[in-house]
């Protein structure tokens, strides 16, 4: 038989004993995943990219139209300068041709009519 030879035999008496804690009765753990996603920094900087593409898509689309309009308008100013200048033209060349000679000449030739009597001057009462 082994003996034990740390054994020895205690000479003052025990403090009184106090009482233990109670176990606390073990609970059911709940899952730790939670039902939302989380939102994670890569996550979170590839929203951030994205955002900023979509406003510069929406700018370089704003920016490329008023070019695109401004390159109309001035397209359109031309063309008003050139009508302009045609108009002009046209306007003497109107005037030219009232000339009373050449209409006398066109009524004789083309259409058959004759010179009427003297003209008449109305003097104001």
């Amino acid at each position: 038989m082994a003996v034990y030879q740390g054994v020895r035999l205690r000479t003052s008496a025990l403090p009184p004993a106090t009482p233990l804690p109670r176990p606390r009765a073990a609970r059911a753990t709940t899952a730790t995943s939670t039902t939302t996603p989380r939102l994670r920094p890569v996550g979170l900087l590839m929203a951030g990219i994205l955002a900023f593409t979509m406003l510069g898509l929406v700018y370089l689309t704003q920016t490329l139209g008023a070019n695109a309009t401004s390159e109309v308008i001035s397209g359109l100013m031309d063309e008003q300068k050139a009508l302009r200048a045609d108009l002009a033209i046209q306007s003497v060349q109107a005037v030219q041709a009232l000339d009373e000679g050449e209409v006398v000449t066109f009524a004789r030739e083309q259409g058959g009519l004759r010179a009427l009597a003297a003209r008449i001057t109305l003097q104001a009462p």
